[in-house]
């Protein structure tokens, strides 16, 4: 019996030992080895980045924060008009709760912060945060989450769908990750520049909208951020950010300005996300969710009053007192528009 038993556990752990190799060696989210130089495609970017902050805590005192949109918002110019040395912590998918965690733990372990500029999305308001998807899993701090952490990536079955996924090789996209967080499309930038046609043409599909609401749990979450930054004496702006036109005038009015209201309770922020030219532009995007790193340096000039490409009237910097009047203007706007550009809006995703 002993050594049928012997037996099974040994089988059991050879038929192991490929599947340890195979995650070891291709460590396709970067957490085992940490090998930033030999990726292929997006990291697990909630490990990654709080992982390299933590292990460098005296190199960056000021951090980006918010969803894959803000990869496109370039540091240089941040450091120029704070004089902060910034960190980029965009990550996929990424809302107000993700924010917040990194936050917290910087400051339990030491981090200085300076700065906080914090991005947020109107889906920030309506989504869950992505902790049960394995390339999302966040940051493990007690040594039981550690352990369930590395078993996890340790014995991850192959998936052929990596195959189709944009390649963060340095050729599909450029990953600063050990320097400013920061990343570019390259090839999207190319193929924009030799078929502009096909790239407006992505604009007219449907429009992927959600319709879930956690409005209550994101603004107590902003609210402890606010909160955070105050006691610690940490600079912080906030802005939400310019999805493409045809995107906001898929949401509902009413939600967004629920959101817009309420966050103007808790702390002034920047509104990029209506209808302007530069929104109504599709060469203003990458894609119909990311915009171009030339909007990004529009954001940082608005937002620190910097001489550049900006227009004037980009982005309204939407305060408790002029909350209500804005929020009218919002809601003109929005019916007029939607009139005028018809996009194609879909039934929303619950």
């Amino acid at each position: 019996m002993k050594r049928l038993i012997g037996k099974i556990i040994l089988v059991s752990v050879l038929s192991v030992i490929p599947l340890l190799a195979y995650n070891l060696i291709l460590d396709p989210f970067s957490v085992l080895r940490k090998d930033y130089d030999s990726m292929w495609i997006c990291p697990n970017e909630r490990f990654v980045k709080t992982d390299y902050i933590l292990g460098n805590p005296g190199k960056y005192d000021s951090f980006l924060f918010g969803s894959s949109r803000v990869s496109q918002i370039p540091v240089r110019p941040l450091n120029r008009a704070t004089g902060g040395r910034f960190y980029n912590m965009a990550v996929v998918s990424g809302v107000a709760a993700d924010s917040l965690a990194a936050i917290k733990l910087f400051l339990k372990n030491g981090v200085s912060i300076k700065n906080v500029v914090l991005g947020l999305d109107y889906f920030s308001f309506q989504m869950l945060p992505l902790e049960n998807l394995v390339r999302n899993t966040v940051y493990p701090e007690t040594c039981e989450e550690k352990a369930k952490f590395y078993y996890t990536f340790l014995t991850l079955q192959p998936d052929s769908g990596m195959l189709d996924e944009i390649k963060f090789d340095g050729k599909d996209v450029a990953y600063d990750l050990l320097g400013t967080g920061e990343y570019d499309f390259l090839k999207k930038e190319r193929d924009m520049a030799l078929h502009p046609d096909e790239h407006n043409r992505k604009f007219m599909q449907p429009v992927f909208t959600i319709c879930r609401r956690r409005m209550d749990e994101t603004l107590a979450e902003i609210r402890e951020i606010v909160d955070i930054c105050r006691s610690n004496n940490i600079r912080l702006t906030v802005f939400m950010n310019p999805c493409h036109a045809s995107s906001y005038l898929c949401d509902d009015i009413a939600f967004m300005n629920e959101a817009r209201a309420r966050l103007a309770e808790l702390t002034d922020f920047w509104d990029f996300s209506a209808p302007s030219p530069i929104t109504e532009d599709n060469f203003s995007y990458i894609d119909i969710i990311h915009y171009r790193k030339k909007v990004g340096y529009m954001l940082v000039e608005r937002m620190f009053g910097m001489k550049g490409a900006a227009p004037a009237d980009f982005g309204t910097l939407v305060t408790r007192a002029n909350a209500a009047a804005y929020l009218k203007k919002a809601e003109r706007g929005y019916h007029a528009d939607k009139k005028r550009l018809n996009p194609n809006c879909p039934p929303c995703v619950k």
